[in-house]
């Protein structure tokens, strides 16, 4: 199927044209023609499927129809500031050829100049559940004249403690609305809170059941707490020069690599919770624009961020959470391309792999895609890793590295 065929009007298949975009993806095929016929939806997709497009589209075309207001006629919610702004972007680029007023408002910065905007006239407002309220309550904002309603990643609204506010939310805007529910799961607590806000609803899941690891390298490295760095230093010393995003678990684990990293020259950025939005806007832009090597980031950074052609993830530390490992790898090998997954496994963490291998439902090794090579960093007395006395040895075989 093409956009073509989708029940969409020219505005917006120019836009789309635009970006170089011809084929739909599963979830926009499957999606777009229902909420473009009005009805409400519980959609599963995972994170990278083009969920944005699959409502952003056909609320572009219902708003067009209708004609510009003052009030916001579409509110979409999603949990960090990242997203909010990749979503209002995206409404931007699909809305290029209308004249859809489009608003992100987010805390971490002053809440003055979106009240200034809010006051001109909105039509589509994207926001996190805190400043949403504030503003509220501020009186600074009315929800209701809300036609369209959406809820993205409605999974990690629970996960980072956001339901209260998003409830409290739903429960202001108006009966008569369109409500669209996007996650990346489809767990009990999701589905409860869409049978009690939603009503009627159609679901659409295009989730796959396996994780695709066929365009994904994945390498697991069994190291000391102590001798990561090295094994960092070594990697980036010796591997390719390419784009590299490296979770860790804490923040001041974050800083304290960004610190050594720069001190070895490099360009690096750093996003965690504690950077101001103006420097993790700063960070992320200047990673896209290829003007850091390094982004080191805690999970904030792990769903939602669309960085095209990432081509290494390396994960610092192993995540307390399979399905943080399996968002994290989902930042590189995107539409079918390909990308390296790099974990340094410390004897402490170990105990964190089995919940990850059962959530992949892949070996613990694999001559094809899962894992290639498991390999063991061993301690030297002197230089560790220093190819002269032994570097990386391999559990499988025994041969030096």
């Amino acid at each position: 199927m093409l956009f073509s065929s989708l029940p969409l009007i020219q505005p917006i298949l120019r836009a789309v044209d635009k970006k170089g975009y011809t084929t739909p993806s599963p979830i926009q095929e499957a999606a777009i023609p229902i909420i473009v016929e009005g009805k409400n939806v519980l959609g599963r997709a995972e994170t990278g499927t083009g969920k944005t497009a699959a409502f952003s589209l056909p609320i572009i075309q219902h708003l067009n129809e209708l004609g510009n207001k003052r009030h916001p006629s579409a509110l979409i919610l999603a949990p960090t500031r990242e997203l909010v702004e990749q979503i209002k972007d995206s409404f931007l680029s699909y809305g290029s050829f209308t004249n859809l007023r489009v608003l992100a408002v987010y805390g971490g910065i002053s809440d003055r100049p979106q009240k200034q905007k809010l006051a001109k006239g909105v039509d589509i407002l994207v926001a996190t559940p805190g400043r949403l309220l504030d503003l509220i309550n501020q009186k600074s904002l009315m929800l209701k004249f809300i036609t369209h309603f959406v809820i993205d990643e409605a999974d990690r609204m629970f996960d980072m403690g956001f339901i209260l506010d998003v409830t409290k939310i739903m429960n202001m805007l108006p009966k008569e609305k369109q409500t669209m529910m996007f996650s990346a799961t489809l767990d009990r607590e999701v589905m409860n809170l869409a049978d009690e806000h939603i009503g009627d609803y159609e679901v659409i899941d295009v989730a796959k059941e396996k994780v695709e690891l066929n365009h994904i390298t994945q390498q697991l490295f069994y190291v000391s707490k102590r001798n990561k760095i090295q094994l960092l230093k070594d990697q980036i010393k010796n591997g390719p020069a390419v784009q590299t995003l490296i979770f860790t678990r804490t923040k001041h684990g974050a800083d304290q690599l960004a610190t050594i990293l720069l001190d070895m020259k490099l360009k690096v950025a750093v996003i965690h919770g504690n950077k101001s939005q103006q420097q993790r806007l700063r960070a992320l832009q200047g990673f896209k624009a290829n003007r850091f090597e390094f982004l080191i980031a805690t999970d904030v950074a792990a769903r939602g961020l669309d960085i095209p052609a990432l081509p290494r993830i390396i994960n610092y530390d192993v995540p307390e959470q399979a399905d943080a490992y399996i968002h994290r790898m989902g930042r590189t090998g995107r539409a079918g391309l390909t990308g390296d997954v790099y974990t340094y496994c410390s004897k402490e963490e170990r105990l964190l792999l089995k919940p990850i291998f059962k959530e992949l439902e892949a070996p613990l090794i694999s001559t094809s895609h899962a894992y290639e090579e498991i390999v063991e960093v061993k301690k030297q007395q002197s230089r560790p890793f220093a190819k002269k006395q032994g570097g990386y040895k391999s559990r499988l075989s025994g041969r030096k590295r």
